[in-house]
C-alpha cells in the first residue's frame, strides 16, 4: 500500500474511544513508531492507555516502510507520537501531513531546545534524531508525552503528570547513574560501532564515537570511512567495537577480522531490547524492553568491554 492510500485512509478521525479488538472502551488508544516511544506511552499511561508500536524489537525506524495493517492502527487511534527530525524518514512526511486533519498527533522532539540538538555536517542539514541517548535530553520527550496525554483525555491529566514528575527524576537519577559509571572508563575513550547513532551518548558522557555508517543507516560505508576506522583501532590499539542490535553486524564483523579487535557486545541503537528480557545481577537486575533498562544495557556494555 502505497503512502497516498495509507494518508487517505488515515486523514479521518476515529470518532472517540470505542471498543475495538477487545480494548475497553475506558482506554486511550495510542500508536506510537519507535519502541523507546511506545515504552514511553507505556510508563505514562500504564492501565489507562493501550498502546501500541508500529515498529518492534530490532526494527530499523530510519529504513522503515509503512505497513497495510499501520493504516487501521493509525486510523482509529486517539493519539499518535513519532520521534520526528526524519528519524522515519519513509513515513515522516505522511505522519506530518496527517496534523492538519487529525488531532492529537505529536512528534516527541519537539520540545526539545534547539541549541541543545547536534547538527553534523554529514547529515545533509538535518538535526541528528538519536538524543534518547541522553536521558536529560529525553525527559523532553517525556513532556510531550504527558502533554498529549492528558489532552486527549483530561480527566485522567493529573495521573499523567503525576507519573511524568516520577519518571523525570527517574531518568536524571539514570544519567546521573551512567556518568559515574562512564567515568571509570580509561582516558579518552572511543566508541566504534555499526553507524552514527551515539553522538548524543558520546557527548554526554564524554567517549569519542565513530560510526561505520553513517547517521541514518542507509547510509552505505565508504571504503574510505572502512580504512579510516580501520586505521584508527590500529592507531589508538582499540581493543573492542560494538555491534548493534538493529543493524547487520557483518561490516564489524569484517572490521574485526581485519584488525584484530574483538567484537565487544551488542547495544541497543534504534530499538530497545525485548520486553521480558532481565538482565544484570541478581537484586539489580532491569528489563532491557524499557528504556531505563535499555540505557543500563548499553552502559553497562561498553564499560564491559571498554574498561
Amino acid at each position: 500500500m502505497g503512502l497516498m492510500v495509507l494518508l487517505t485512509a488515515c486523514s479521518q478521525d476515529s470518532g472517540g474511544l470505542g471498543a475495538q479488538n477487545g480494548v475497553g472502551a475506558n482506554k486511550l488508544k495510542v500508536v506510537a513508531t519507535t519502541t523507546m516511544i511506545t515504552d514511553l506511552v507505556r510508563q505514562v499511561g500504564g492501565d489507562l492507555v493501550y498502546a501500541q508500536g508500529l515498529m518492534g524489537v530490532g526494527v530499523d525506524p530510519h529504513g522503515y516502510t509503512a505497513k497495510p495493517s499501520d493504516a487501521d492502527k493509525l486510523k482509529t487511534a486517539d493519539v499518535i507520537f513519532f520521534n520526528g527530525l526524519m528519524l522515519e524518514g519513509k513515513i515522516e512526511d505522511m505522519l506530518a501531513r496527517m496534523k492538519k486533519n487529525k488531532e492529537h498527533i505529536y512528534a516527541v522532539t519537539d520540545k526539545v531546545p534547539r541549541e541543545k540538538l547536534l547538527k553534523p555536517e554529514e547529515f545533509k542539514g538535518h538535526y541528528d534524531p538519536h538524543l534518547w541517548f541522553d536521558p536529560s535530553l529525553w525527559v523532553y520527550c517525556l513532556e510531550v508525552v504527558v502533554e498529549g496525554l492528558s489532552a486527549a483525555d483530561a480527566v485522567n491529566q493529573v495521573k499523567y503528570k503525576e507519573k511524568g514528575a516520577q519518571l523525570r527524576a527517574e531518568f536524571l537519577s539514570l544519567h546521573e547513574w551512567a556518568k559515574i559509571r562512564m567515568d571509570s572508563l580509561p582516558e579518552n575513550p572511543v566508541l566504534i560501532t555499526s553507524h552514527d547513532a551515539f553522538n548524543y551518548f558520546g557527548r554526554a558522557y564524554d567517549l569519542e564515537v565513530v560510526g561505520l555508517q553513517g547517521i541514518s543507516t542507509e547510509d552505505e560505508a565508504s571504503t574510505k570511512q572502512y580504512t579510516r576506522i580501520a586505521d584508527l583501532i590500529r592507531r589508538r590499539k582499540i581493543k573492542s567495537v560494538f555491534t548493534e542490535s538493529s543493524v547487520s553486524s557483518a561490516p564489524i564483523e569484517q572490521l574485526c577480522r581485519d584488525t584484530g579487535a574483538v567484537k565487544g557486545g551488542e547495544l541497543f541503537s534504534d530499538a530497545m531490547g525485548k520486553q521480558g528480557q532481565m538482565e544484570g545481577p541478581i537484586g539489580a537486575q532491569y528489563d532491557v524492553g524499557t528504556y531505563q533498562g535499555m540505557i543500563r544495557h548499553n552502559v553497562n556494555t561498553v564499560v564491559k568491554f571498554l574498561k
